[in-house]
C-alpha cells in the first residue's frame, strides 16, 4: 500500500524561495509530498532526495514545463483560450501546483496549472528519475 506524506513547507520554501513557476508551499491543500510503500515514514535520506529533485526542477522549471507541454492542450475545453491567447502563452504561464516524489523509483509527478487559464483543471506529468517524460494528460 502506498502512502503520501507532506513535506515540511519550510523545507520546500528553503529550496524554492519565491520561484514564480511553483505554487506556494504553504497553500492548502499541500502539494509537496513523498510517496512511500507500506505506509513507511520517509527518513532523512528520502527527504534529502526529495529536496534534491525539487532543486533540480526549480533550476530547470522552464525546460521541464516546455518538455511536458503539448500544443493540443490549448484545445482542451477547460482552457480559457481568450485569456491564454496561444499555446505558447499558456505554456509560459503554467506553474507547478504540486510536486511529488515516488520513492519506489525516484520518479517525480506534478500537476501543472494556472488558475487564470485552467481554473479547476491541470496537466498531470510524471518524469522518471532522469527527467524523461513518462506520462502526460490534461483533465
Amino acid at each position: 500500500m502506498t502512502a503520501a506524506y507532506d513535506v515540511d513547507p519550510r523545507l520546500v520554501q528553503s529550496v524554492l524561495g519565491g520561484h514564480s513557476r511553483f505554487a506556494c508551499p504553504f497553500d492548502d491543500p499541500p502539494g509537496y509530498s513523498i510517496l512511500t510503500e507500506n505506509e513507511a515514514l520517509p527518513d532523512e535520506a528520502a527527504v534529502g532526495l526529495y529536496l534534491d529533485k525539487l532543486k533540480e526542477a526549480a533550476d530547470n522549471a522552464d525546460a521541464l514545463i516546455k518538455g511536458a507541454f503539448r500544443p493540443e492542450f490549448f484545445d482542451f475545453y477547460g482552457v480559457d483560450q481568450k485569456a491564454a491567447g496561444s499555446p505558447e502563452e499558456l505554456c509560459r504561464r503554467l506553474i507547478f501546483d504540486s510536486f511529488v516524489l515516488d520513492l519506489s523509483n525516484a520518479s517525480v509527478g506534478a500537476c501543472l496549472s494556472n488558475r487564470e487559464l485552467l481554473f479547476g483543471h491541470f496537466i498531470e506529468c510524471w518524469w522518471d528519475r532522469d527527467w524523461k517524460v513518462l506520462s502526460l494528460y490534461i483533465c
